[in-house]
């Protein structure tokens, strides 16, 4: 019974690494046309045909477009580590065991600077699309108030290593880092001033550490 079971096994093995190599292209290639046409314009049967797959088998898999494009965000988020929650990545973690608070601060700098790259042009899409479409208008406001949520730990992070500015709480703390690294500002910088990510990096790693930190 042992090589039946084995075969088995590897069968089983073999299908999921198929619904995974499809699942990735489908998110790759629903990424670049929600892109390039815009949330309206890209259609199931496109991203279909750019996958080399069936509508029917993106419907199988992800249920309607607004999740395609919800997962085509979260993969953009999580970056290389995809099966891995954006807060227990090592970006977040090197952040959390930094030995100071400046220190803390230009390694988030770095990670939320490599995060922006990768999403902000996606969240353009929802933002364009929630001008007249309710329901994108709700994902929107879900994608920042997520934002929100993750922001926090760079706040509490540094409360580890000494306190905020003098007469800073960490709700206006919050507000400022959620503002600073909207996906809005970082595009205006790249696409708008022609600024390159690195000099969005140090911008904000300077302004964090004046807005957030008391200076000698």
């Amino acid at each position: 019974m042992t090589p039946v079971n084995e075969k088995r096994a590897y069968r089983s093995r073999l299908r999921a690494e198929q619904a995974e190599h499809t699942r990735e292209t489908v998110i790759a290639r629903a990424a670049e046309l929600f892109v390039a046409e815009g949330w309206h314009k890209a259609t199931i049967a496109g991203i279909a045909r750019q996958a080399g797959v069936s509508p029917e088998t993106i419907y199988a898999v992800f249920g309607n477009k607004r999740a395609l494009l919800e997962a085509v965000i979260a993969r953009a988020v999580r970056g290389a580590s995809p099966d891995t929650p954006l807060l227990e990545q090592a970006g977040p973690a090197g952040v959390a065991s930094a030995p100071t608070q400046a220190a803390q601060i230009a390694r988030f700098a770095t990670d939320i600077t490599g995060v922006l790259s990768r999403v902000a042009t996606l969240m353009d899409v929802v933002r364009s699309a929630a001008r007249a479409d309710a329901e994108m208008r709700t994902l929107l406001d879900n994608l920042h108030a997520g934002r929100r949520r993750n922001l926090k730990f760079l706040v509490d992070a540094l409360l580890t290593r000494g306190p905020l500015r003098t007469g800073l709480g960490s709700d206006d703390a919050l507000d400022t880092v959620w503002r600073l690294c909207s996906p809005e500002l970082f595009l205006f910088m790249r696409d708008i001033e022609g600024r390159a990510p690195e000099a969005y990096r140090d911008w904000l790693d300077k302004c964090l550490g004046e807005l957030l930190l008391d200076r000698p």
